[in-house]
C-alpha cells in the first residue's frame, strides 16, 4: 500500500493520489456523481495527461474538467483523518500508522515523485489509475461519516 491505494507501484499510487484529490475537491453541486461519472473522469485524465509538461500542469488543467475551484488539505493527505493509514510490512502484511493532524498540500508528494513517469502512468495506465481510485473510495465508504464534514 502506498498512499492507501492497493499496489506496490510508486508512480501508480502518486498518479491515482492526484486523481483521487482533485476528485474528493470537487464542487460536488456542479459534478454530481451520474451513470457516466467515472467514463467522463478517466476521458479527462488521459486528455490531460497527454498535454501536460509536468505534474503541476496536470492538476491545475484537471481541476476545471471536475468542478474543482481548489485542493482541499484534508483530501492532500496520503490517509483522510479517521481512516487508518496502512502500509505493508514487506512480508505480505499490514502495519497501521499513525495518523497526525498536521495538514499537508501535496508538495511532498509532487515534490519526490518523477513528472515524466508518472504522466506516462496517468495516460498509458489510465484505467489501471482510475481503478485505483475507486477501490479507495468503496474502502473509505464507512469512514465517510467521520470525515465527510460540510465545508
Amino acid at each position: 500500500m502506498i498512499h492507501n491505494f492497493d499496489t506496490s507501484e510508486e508512480n501508480a499510487a502518486t498518479a491515482a493520489f492526484l486523481v483521487y484529490v482533485v476528485y474528493r475537491s470537487r464542487d460536488h453541486k456542479r459534478f454530481k456523481i451520474t451513470p457516466g461519472l467515472w467514463d467522463q473522469i478517466e476521458r479527462a485524465v488521459k486528455s490531460v495527461a497527454k498535454r501536460a509538461e509536468d505534474l503541476p500542469e496536470f492538476i491545475e488543467k484537471l481541476k476545471p474538467k471536475l468542478a474543482c475551484s481548489s485542493i482541499k488539505p484534508k483530501w492532500a493527505k496520503t490517509v483522510p483523518d479517521g481512516m487508518p493509514d496502512m502500509m505493508s510490512d514487506g512480508m505480505g502484511g499490514l502495519i497501521e500508522l499513525a495518523n497526525d493532524d498536521r495538514r499537508q498540500f501535496l508538495t511532498g508528494v509532487l515534490r519526490r515523485a518523477n513528472n515524466r513517469d508518472v504522466l506516462d502512468v496517468l495516460y498509458n495506465k489510465t484505467a489501471y489509475v482510475i481503478l485505483l481510485v475507486r477501490e479507495r473510495l468503496e474502502r473509505e465508504r464507512p469512514y465517510e461519516v467521520r470525515f465527510e464534514v460540510k465545508d
